[in-house]
């Protein structure tokens, strides 16, 4: 395991530090439970969601539409990407199919999709001017080998005790643990 660590700005809305690790691939399934419980990432908020997974996060295209089928934003499922915005600290859950009655109801664009009406993601006003800010998001099922890594790259926003809770599960990473508190953008990369 490689590591770096870093000292960033002292603005509060951004963490104290940056910890980056290089980790083998097997690795991985350590961060799923985080994964899925969902982690704070670091984004330009005030775009579509469709902009936020493709621009943003680099997520292929057809990825985003034939693979991710089950989307929520702010635990609302979401069918139409262009008119969802993603503001600070929305909450977005990413799923590709789920099995049974409930996961083709909740599959985006699908046949049942008609019967959520209710409780789908309304139409959003438009974009309003980027800046930066905090999404929240999880993944689920197949997702999490798929889009884990990229999601890890990318940084997660972790406070003090998240973090030690993590690097307990990695192998020699018990001279990460801090005494301090607060938030830290954890980076993490891994080899093949």
């Amino acid at each position: 395991m490689e590591q770096k660590n870093s000292t960033t700005s002292t603005d509060t809305s951004y963490p104290a530090e940056t910890l980056e690790l290089e980790l083998d691939a097997n690795q991985l399934h350590t961060f799923f439970p985080i994964l899925q419980k969902g982690v704070t990432v670091p984004a330009i908020v005030g775009c579509t969601l469709k902009s936020l997974l493709i621009d943003q996060f680099a997520i292929p295209a057809d990825y985003v539409t034939d693979r991710i089928t089950t989307i929520f934003l702010d635990n609302r499922p979401v069918d139409d990407l262009d008119r969802s915005i993603i503001l600070e600290e929305s909450r977005l859950t990413l799923s590709a199919a789920m099995p049974g009655l409930v996961g083709a109801t909740m599959r985006r664009g699908g046949f049942y999709a008609a019967l959520r009406q209710g409780i789908s993601h309304g139409v959003d006003s438009q974009p309003i001017a980027g800046e930066s800010g905090n999404v929240r998001i999880k993944l689920f099922n197949l997702l999490l080998a798929e889009l884990g890594p990229l999601v890890l790259s990318r940084g997660l926003l972790l406070e003090r005790e998240e973090l030690d809770e993590l690097l307990q599960h990695l192998p020699d990473s018990q001279d990460n643990l801090s005494n301090g508190a607060g938030r830290t953008l954890l980076v993490v990369t891994f080899r093949d």
